[in-house]
């Protein structure tokens, strides 16, 4: 080597040397926010129930695996951190009075950044705690859009959270930009060179275990079965759903959005082979006009839609005791669909399908109703509206949840009551601390007792006259967490619960007790439907209205690994009661398929009328309903990303984030606990390429506002 090379070397030696000594300070702070970190996370991670530590079927390797893993990707916030605490100060080439002026300003800056990662990261755990989930970028969609009714139902389980949670993160950002500078300050060179040297190598130790976890574990092909969800899996698919989902907020989110970037979610077996059925899109008025308006019955119609209501709650559905004893009469009077799912596993989706007639799937991953809607809808009240039909609509719940009120707001509504505009009080469960009442200014807090909603109902009814009425009726009082008003007499066990009941959690040796108090708030809702029939009955109505009733969901009780609703799409979620009474209509009980958007048709038929060609659902009085038939589901949430068809007797899932389908046979295995995918593979490839096919289209319609101007949502031929 020439003497002028070894002096370049040598300058380029020192050169690394110096920028490595300026970068110590930063990487020291890094490497202290890191191991505090992961302190925490290993702290959180071995105690909380539902991680991947506490999963199952996974083996202690496997668990310290996935766990170096979230410790490696810890090194991410920890970097933001020690970067924002060690290089956003005063500007070193100010002067001193502008260093001592840009102080505050930029002190002020570090600390809301390291509060925000703080926040959000406890955040996440605090939603992995309650819901099972960590944040990703869809639950933050879905908080950001719907942000007081989501505090409301945290405030409310756990009030303590909305304030301890803020002040603990912000005192460790303070403690953070403020403690850790000193100590750096403190530290000399040699050991900030100490604490790097260890990080390092417990990264490296770190890297290595979970490297060798994931070259173990990625293409394991024996099977498990996955104690979450109740379901068999190969045990690379258990290990990855694990990695995913259940050890870290950091993960999770890297998880999330390699799905978003990377992953194939679109329906690649859609097919050009089954043929659509597109209608275009007319006035009312020439709808009207080719229907035989002059021999239209002119009922009143009621539906009422009961929130959380499973079908086996009643005894024509398999119940085993009397909880809604009203809803039994009406049954006993009326057409009992027994084979019916809703078409979403959470309300923003399913609450509207039987007003509508149209699939809820409207994007590729959460759909907020806008304001101004492009895509065309035609609702049941719209079309009665034109013949002259007052028209209401009594909800317990706030419709703004997901933008529904912009939904619902076609011009034809003369009256909405909801939770946002209803002057009495709001329901609040007892161990709220003052949250309703503090955001009682935006009326978006709580929800209405279901006696005043079903009140309003009866005082808006004395108000119309004879005039005929359709009235959509929401009731929310079987809403977890199932509170009941003190002067109700609980039907099942004490009434009252000692022990944490979350949106997404409770224990599960509590299940007796808890599905006591589930079945109390349905019979709570059913005494208020029983004011309601009688007051029909006294007003001589009941002769001359057709009543819908239905759940928008149905209700989980750890069949499948989690609580409540909002969740994947197996049948203790979806299938939920229909009930149709109407003047004239045989009562009995019909066991073919049928699904929400099958409703606005078939009301329309029982008033004389031909279904509205925006309409995707079938008239469920025609004898030729196909044997056949599709049913289709979808669930959009922060807690699962599925699509669902029902055909046959089988039932095939497809999970968005997984990219995998599941195929069940719902005649040998109601309880979906077997899949059958790799046993049946005609019939779960068949099954996928109608799933896809009807994905494709509706998504394809609903991203081309040029179509909603000339046609109707497509439906695929059957």
């Amino acid at each position: 080597m020439t003497e002028s090379s070894s002096q370049r070397l040598d300058a380029t030696l020192r050169a690394l040397r110096a920028r490595f000594s300026q970068a110590v300070p930063v990487l020291s702070l890094t490497a202290q926010v890191w191991l505090v970190l992961g302190a925490l996370q290993l702290a959180v991670y071995l105690s909380l129930p539902g991680t991947a530590w506490h999963t199952e079927g996974l083996e202690v390797g496997e668990r310290f695996a996935v766990l170096c893993l979230e410790l490696l990707a810890l090194t991410l916030p920890a970097l933001l951190i020690g970067v924002t605490i060690g290089l956003l100060g005063a500007p070193e080439g100010c002067e001193a009075g502008k260093r001592a002026a840009y102080r505050p300003l930029l002190r002020g800056v570090q600390v809301l950044l390291v509060w925000s990662l703080c926040l959000l990261y406890a955040a996440s755990w605090m939603s992995f705690r309650g819901v099972g989930r960590f944040l990703d970028l869809g639950a933050l969609r879905f908080w950001l859009a719907n942000p007081v009714q989501i505090l409301q139902h945290v405030g409310h389980l756990e009030p303590y959270t909305l304030v301890l949670v803020p002040i603990a993160t912000l005192a460790a950002a303070l403690g953070l930009c403020f403690f850790l500078p000193r100590v750096k300050r403190r530290v000399d060179r040699r050991a900030s060179r100490g604490i790097v040297a260890v990080s390092g190598l417990l990264l490296g130790a770190f890297l290595l275990v979970a490297w060798g976890g994931a070259m173990d574990r990625a293409y394991a092909l024996d099977p498990v079965v996955d104690p979450a969800v109740g379901m068999i899996y190969t045990r690379g698919d258990l290990y990855a759903a694990a990695r995913d989902g259940r050890t870290g907020p950091v993960t999770h989110f890297i998880a999330d959005l390699r799905h978003l970037f990377w992953d194939r979610t679109e329906p690649a077996l859609a097919s050009d082979e089954i043929p659509l059925i597109q209608r275009p899109i007319i006035p009312l008025d020439d709808y009207l006009a080719a229907a035989d308006t002059e021999n239209v019955s002119r009922w009143n119609v009621i539906v009422i839609i009961v929130e959380s209501l499973r079908d086996d709650q009643l005894l024509l559905y398999g119940g085993t005791r009397e909880v809604m004893p009203a809803v039994e009469e009406l049954c006993r009077g009326a057409r009992v669909f027994t084979n019916n799912y809703t078409q979403s596993s959470h309300s923003n989706y399913s609450d509207l399908a039987p007003l509508s007639s149209h699939y809820p799937l409207r994007s590729r991953r959460y759909h907020i109703y806008p304001e101004h809607p492009t895509y065309p809808r035609v609702l049941i009240y719209d079309v009665l509206k034109a013949l002259g039909y007052r028209v209401a609509v009594f909800s317990s719940q706030n419709e703004n949840w997901g933008g529904m009120i912009n939904y619902l707001r076609t011009g034809s509504i003369d009256t909405l009551l909801h939770a946002e505009n209803f002057e009495g009080p709001t329901y609040v469960p007892r161990q709220d601390i003052g949250f309703a009442d503090f955001v009682k200014g935006s009326k978006r807090s709580g929800k209405i007792d279901d006696r005043f909603t079903v009140g309003a109902a009866s005082d808006w009814l004395d108000s119309i006259g004879d005039d005929p009425f359709f009235i959509y009726m929401n009731l929310q009082n079987s809403h977890i967490p199932y509170e009941t008003p003190a002067d109700f007499v609980p039907r099942f066990g004490p009434g009252r619960a000692s022990f944490p009941l979350r949106f997404g959690y409770f224990p599960p040796d509590s299940l007796d007790a808890v599905m006591d108090l589930y079945s109390n708030s349905l019979a709570y809702v059913d005494f208020q439907l029983e004011r309601f029939f009688r007051y029909l009955s006294e007003r001589g109505l009941s002769d001359r209205t057709v009543i819908i009733l239905t759940g928008d969901t149905g209700q989980a009780f750890w069949e499948h690994g989690f609580t409540a609703h909002a969740n994947m799409l197996f049948n203790e979620v979806m299938k939920v009661p229909l009930i149709v009474k109407a003047p004239g209509l045989e009562p009995g009980v019909d066991d073919r398929l049928t699904q929400h958007i099958d409703v606005p048709p078939t009301v329309l038929a029982l008033m004389g009328l031909p279904p509205h060609p925006s309409f995707q659902g079938r008239n469920l009085l025609d004898h030729d309903l196909p044997e056949d038939r599709s049913v289709y589901l979808v669930a959009q949430a922060p807690l699962a990303h599925q699509y669902s068809i029902v055909r046959q007797g089988f039932k095939l899932i497809y999970d968005a984030r997984r990219n995998e389908y599941a195929l069940y046979d719902l005649e040998r295995d109601p309880g979906e606990t077997v899949n059958l995918g790799s046993r049946l593979p005609a019939v779960a490839g068949e099954l996928a390429v109608w799933l896809d096919t009807w994905r494709k289209v509706q998504i394809d319609y609903y991203e081309s506002p040029h179509l909603h101007e000339r046609w109707y949502p497509p439906v695929l031929a059957e």
